[in-house]
This record gives structure tokens, sequence and C-alpha cells, in this order.
């Protein structure tokens, strides 16, 4: 499990933090594919992020892509789900699943109960309906949610279906 350990926008090396755990991953890949040369990340609109997969990369020789930084999230959305992406939120907020049990509390709008699990194409509408009251990020780049992509078209298999999720409060 990734623990964060260091919280600046500026990075600096970290025993134990989730970067270094990031390191060690990339580097093995160096090791065993040579060619690789780049790292494609998701990043769209937090500095955090983005510093950080930099970091790594620069210390492993590696470029950073970041083609989705500062695109507008409500179109990243809809294009996400217009080519097919199918992912399902297994965050919202500060609930986390641990092995599929939820627990903790809902950001602002957003209900472990109702939404964990559900595919972000049936999250979309009432993620502009949060944007447009409370100016949420509809991607979760400001933490609202976190997703796992289970099938698209990159994919050679999708992930397999997991059990309902199980809320406990």
């Amino acid at each position: 499990m990734f623990v964060l350990m260091h919280h600046d926008l500026s990075y600096s090396m970290t025993p134990g933090d989730e970067v270094e755990d990031m390191f060690i991953l990339l580097k093995e890949v160096k090791r065993q594919i040579p060619s690789v040369t780049a790292v494609s990340s998701g990043a769209i609109a937090s500095d955090y992020q983005r510093l950080r997969v930099e970091s790594v990369c620069s210390r492993l020789g590696l470029v950073s892509l970041a083609y989705l930084w500062k695109q507008d999230q409500s179109f990243l959305l809809q294009e996400m789900i217009r080519n097919g992406i199918i992912a399902i939120a297994v965050k919202v907020g500060i609930c986390e699943v641990f092995l599929f049990e939820i627990s903790h509390v809902a950001a602002i709008g957003l209900n472990p109960s109702k939404h964990l699990g559900k595919e972000i194409a049936y999250l979309e509408p009432h993620l502009h309906k949060l944007k447009e009251l409370y100016g949420i990020n509809v991607c979760g780049e400001g933490g609202e949610y976190e997703t796992l992509t289970l099938d698209c078209p990159l994919f050679k298999a999708s992930v397999p279906s997991f059990s309902p999720f199980r809320w406990s409060a």
C-alpha cells in the first residue's frame, strides 16, 4: 500500500513515500525493458502529482508525458466515456476501499452508498451538478474521487467483475 509522506509541491526524496515506490517500480521496468524512454501520466490539474512524476522520470532519465495537462475536465470526462473507458469510483472524498469493504465518510455531494462502484458514465451528470453547486473538479483532480479502469480500447482483456461493494459506516 502506498503511504503519502511528503506534501509539498517541490519534491525531495523521502524514504517510504509513495513516490519512492513509483521510482522502484519504474527502475525495474527500465531494467526489464531497456527500450522504455518515457512515462505517460494522467495528470490533469494537480501540480502535486505532475511534479512527482517528473521528479522520478528525471532521476531515471525518462521523459514525462502529460498529454492531459490543463485540458478542460468536462471535455476529458465526456471523451473518456465516448471512447469506451469503463471506470468505476473506488474512492469518494476520504472514503476508501479496503479489500472492497468501504469505510469513513464521503466528500460533499458524493455518497459512498450511492456512488462507489458506479461507472463514470453513470456519475457524469451528478459530477457536473456538483461542479455547478460547489466547484468540484469533474475528473476528481481535487481528490473528490478516485477510479479503477476496468476496460478501455487499449486493454487486451477487461478486468474481471468484482463482487458488490459493501459500505460500513
